[in-house]
């Protein structure tokens, strides 16, 4: 229990919303919000490899190097996608990244159940015109 009187108000800023938080907060959305659009691209352009890379697996046709530019993708999708407030999408990207890294990689089977995942991360990202942070 306090020992402060009833009517007694916290100093400015005990709650977490002084206006200083919230202006910093401001200022870290706006940030983010530019990133993601100078970003945007890149982050499509890591959806599309891996993309054509599980087609590729589909049709047994995927080569190492192939692999190899999956597995960052992937990797880079995973590390970045939840920063801009796409946590789904860094979860559907771990899984590709998975599937990737298999020794030989995905093979048919496996690259076709990764369809829906590659279809649910690209919808994401192409439905991400602006930044998706609170």
């Amino acid at each position: 229990m306090s020992n402060l009187p009833p009517d007694h108000a916290p100093p400015a800023g005990a709650d977490g919303n002084s206006p200083v938080r919230d202006d910093t907060q401001q200022k870290l959305h706006q940030l983010l919000a530019g990133l993601w659009e100078q970003s945007r691209n890149t982050v499509a352009a890591h959806v599309e490899t891996l993309q054509q890379a599980r087609t590729l697996a589909e049709n047994g046709q995927l080569d190492d190097a192939g692999r190899a530019r999956a597995i960052d993708s992937a990797h880079k999708l995973a590390g970045v996608l939840g920063t801009f407030g796409l946590p789904r999408g860094t979860e559907l990207a771990r899984v590709a990244e998975e599937a990737f890294r298999e020794p030989a990689g995905p093979g048919p089977q496996k690259a076709e159940a990764l369809r829906p995942a590659l279809d649910e991360l690209h919808n994401l990202v192409q439905a991400a015109v602006t930044y998706q942070g609170s």
